[in-house]
């Protein structure tokens, strides 16, 4: 039932954000904004809870997976470089699939310790906040 329930609150939270969402394009600090919200959203999770507050609990990400994952995308395409942005946002989907595969990967042996993922939270969060510095303008010979 908790896929069932994080996939339904996904469809709502993203057809929510289709009809709110601003008229001005996301910025990067939306994502790092969002990014932040979903984050700590699996944090009451961490808890032994019976299993209907999980059920629950598990609504709040699951709203917020869709509308986080299209402000990504939209901030990718934004920041790729012209025509490389099918290549970009194709990245960051490989991204996340690798990380849901190693996640998957290690939830067995560490017998579902929650201290994976929440290293792997903070390291995207700290990816987040790196910016890098403009390139230098090429100057003509």
């Amino acid at each position: 039932m908790l896929p069932a329930a994080f996939s339904a609150a996904g469809l709502l939270g993203g057809v929510a954000f289709a009809r709110l969402q601003p008229t001005t394009a996301p910025q990067p600090r939306h994502l790092m904004w969002l990014g932040a919200a979903y984050a700590a959203c699996w944090l009451p999770l961490l808890s032994a809870l019976p299993a209907a507050v999980v059920l629950l609990l598990a609504l709040l990400p699951g709203a917020l997976f869709v509308p986080l994952l299209t402000v990504a995308s939209l901030t990718v395409t934004k920041l790729a470089p012209p025509g490389t942005s099918t290549e970009a946002v194709s990245w960051m989907a490989s991204a996340i699939r690798l990380g849901l595969a190693g996640g998957t990967a290690l939830a067995g042996p560490l017998g579902g310790h929650f201290a994976v993922p929440l290293m792997a939270a903070v390291g995207c969060a700290l990816l987040l906040c790196i910016r890098t510095a403009p390139a230098a303008a090429a100057t003509p010979v």
